[in-house]
C-alpha cells in the first residue's frame, strides 16, 4: 500500500481457490479446509501475526480452517460475519458481527454483506495505520511516491504542514531520500542525522519526534539564558 508505506511482505491474502479465483470462480474451493491449513502453515503464521477471517455466513469451511489453524499457531484472530452466533464469531478471539439483515436478492452477499465487510475492513486498516503513526494531522505521512500523483501529494503535504516553498520542500525531500517525516524535520531546522535520531527515539511517530525537536530547541534557549534544561520525553 504505497499511500501508507505498508510493506507488501507484511500483507497476505488467503483466498479459497487462490488469487485466480478473484477473477474466475473456482467451484468448491471454499469447501476445502486442507488448502487453508496448508496456506497458514506454508507462510509460517505465528504469535506475531494477526489473521482476519471474513465470511458472510460465518460457516465457510475454508475460512474457518484458516482461523482455527492460525489460533493453533498462536496468532491473534478476528472474525467478521453477517450471521449471529456462527462458528466464525464464536471461535475468533475478537468477533465483529455486521447485522446487515436479509439481502435484497436472496443469497447475493455482494450487496448488503459485502458492502458492510468492505467498510469494516477499510476502517480497521485505517485505524491500524493511524495507531502505527503513519498518519499525522490527517495526512498520510508515510506515503511512497510510486507515481506522479503521489509525488505531488507528498510535496503538497509538506507545503501545508510547514508553510515552506515548493522549492525548499523538494530539496528537503531529496536530502531525506523521499521520506516525508524526515523532510518535515529538516524543514523544522534539524540536520539529517538529528532528524533520523529523533524519529528513531519517537518510534517512528512524527508527533513524538516534533515534540523532541521542540524540547531540544527550548533547552537550547534555556542554556543560552542560563536556565537549567528540562528533561526529555517522547510519547
Amino acid at each position: 500500500m504505497p499511500t501508507f508505506g505498508w510493506p507488501r511482505d507484511r500483507l497476505l491474502l488467503f483466498i479459497a481457490g487462490g488469487e485466480e479465483a478473484m477473477v474466475r470462480a473456482k467451484e468448491g474451493a471454499e469447501d476445502e479446509p486442507g488448502q487453508a491449513i496448508d496456506l497458514v502453515r506454508r507462510h509460517g503464521i505465528a504469535s506475531n501475526d494477526v489473521l482476519i477471517a471474513v465470511a458472510a455466513s460465518g460457516t465457510t469451511p475454508f475460512t474457518l480452517a484458516c482461523l482455527r489453524e492460525a489460533k493453533r499457531c498462536s496468532a491473534l484472530t478476528l472474525g467478521i460475519a453477517n450471521n449471529p452466533g456462527t462458528p466464525l464469531l464464536q471461535e475468533a478471539e475478537h468477533a465483529i458481527f455486521l447485522e446487515t439483515g436479509p439481502e435484497p436478492i436472496a443469497g447475493s452477499t455482494r450487496m448488503n454483506a459485502g458492502t458492510a465487510q468492505r467498510i469494516a475492513l477499510s476502517l480497521l486498516s485505517s485505524l491500524v495505520m493511524i495507531r502505527l503513526g503513519k498518519v499525522y494531522a490527517g495526512l498520510m505521512v508515510d506515503v511512497q511516491a510510486s507515481n506522479a500523483k503521489l509525488t505531488e501529494r507528498r510535496e503538497n503535504m509538506l507545503i501545508h504542514l510547514t508553510g515552506s516553498s515548493g522549492e525548499d520542500v523538494r530539496k528537503a525531500l531529496k536530502r531525506a531520500r523521499g521520506s516525508v517525516k524526515l523532510a518535515l524535520l529538516l524543514l523544522k531546522g534539524c540536520d539529517l542525522k538529528e532528524a533520523e535520531r529523533v524519529l528513531d527515539c519517537a518510534g517512528g511517530q512524527l508527533r513524538g519526534a516534533l515534540a523532541l525537536v521542540a524540547q531540544d530547541q527550548s533547552n537550547a534557549r534555556r542554556r543560552t539564558s542560563g536556565e537549567p534544561p528540562r528533561a526529555k520525553h517522547a510519547s
